[in-house]
């Protein structure tokens, strides 16, 4: 068995070394790396694929998403475990390599929301007002603040790597929270 395979191996050795002088190979040898690199393409376009799907889920499933841009008045709803809060992008300076942003969240509920956890994605945006997805950047935050019920309570977060004046959006996304608070009686 082992002889056999050593047989085999040595064959195809020597049907290579016969054949690398053939002009074939060379041509077989460029559509190969062609393939390769258009194979590489599509598996790029297949995750960007999946990542707008995931997205277009999240929006048409649960409205769990809030996408803000500057010089945009009003605020976001945004759905999450514990009903509807609304937030809106209120201020953005510069800050070391980035941008520090201002968010308002307004809170409906009775209750105080303490832990407030989401996703916060940003960037730049194209010509459309689309969040050019290749620049994207992203992190999660966990706020310290307590949002209190029935009011705005403003948020500052640091997000690196694009400045005040390329800055085109900030989306949140997967929303949650630790706790809550009541009044007591």
């Amino acid at each position: 068995m082992k002889t056999t395979r050593i047989n085999i191996c040595l064959c195809f050795a020597l049907l290579i070394v016969g054949c690398q002088n053939d002009s074939r190979v060379s041509e077989l040898e460029m559509k190969l790396g062609d393939a390769n690199k258009k194979i590489e393409a599509l598996a790029g376009k297949i995750e960007e694929l999946k990542k707008d799907r995931e997205f277009d889920k999240l929006v048409k499933d649960n409205e769990g998403y809030a996408f803000l841009t500057p010089g945009s008045d009003g605020y976001a709803p945004i759905r999450y475990d514990l009903g509807v809060l609304t937030v809106r992008l209120a201020d953005i300076k510069p800050y070391a390599n980035g941008s520090k942003v201002t968010l308002e969240f307004g809170n409906t509920l009775s209750a105080t929301v303490t832990g407030l956890k989401a996703t916060l994605q940003w960037g730049k945006v194209d010509e459309k007002g689309f969040s050019i997805a290749e620049q994207t950047k992203s992190k999660e935050v966990t706020f310290t603040e307590s949002l209190q019920s029935g009011a705005w309570t403003r948020v500052s977060v640091v997000l690196d790597g694009v400045p005040p004046s390329e800055f085109g959006f900030v989306r949140l996304i997967d929303v949650s929270h630790s706790g809550i608070q009541l009044f007591k009686r």
